[in-house]
């Protein structure tokens, strides 16, 4: 399986060159963005080519508007892209998470700073904690 590593790319970055690769590989695969990875669903029996999604890749890259800074290294089955600032998206990143004294239930939006209320709201779900 191809996996592209995306982790220097915003999330907007990242989605959009999954849509390229979507796009590029003529309906054969579906990329799917998996954490901060792009994994490559087969669509056919068909496997894709390494060359193929290297060579979208590549053209996302040179479409960006400081392409010349970006870069890709290929081991095997595996892609990583570079950015030219990795700075922001590793920005981007943190902002979502919450402060440490809030917990956020993991099925639904509750959020709390009480750990005995976390607790109750948790098993309110029906799940065990």
């Amino acid at each position: 399986m191809i996996v592209i590593n995306c982790s220097e790319l915003s999330a907007d970055e990242e989605l959009a060159l999954a849509g390229q690769i979507s796009d590029e590989m003529s309906g054969s695969v579906l990329a799917l963005v998996k954490g901060k990875d792009i994994v490559l669903d087969a669509l056919s029996s068909e496997k894709p080519e390494l060359w193929r999604v290297k060579a979208v890749v590549a053209d996302f890259i040179s479409r960006r508007k400081d392409g010349s800074n970006y870069s890709m290294d290929v081991s095997g089955d595996r892609i990583v892209v570079h950015s030219a600032d990795p700075i922001p998206a590793l920005r981007k990143t943190r902002q979502n998470e919450l402060p440490p004294n809030l917990r956020q239930c993991p099925y639904c939006a509750f959020v709390t700073e009480y750990e005995e209320l976390y607790t109750v709201h948790v098993r309110a779900h029906g799940v065990g904690f």
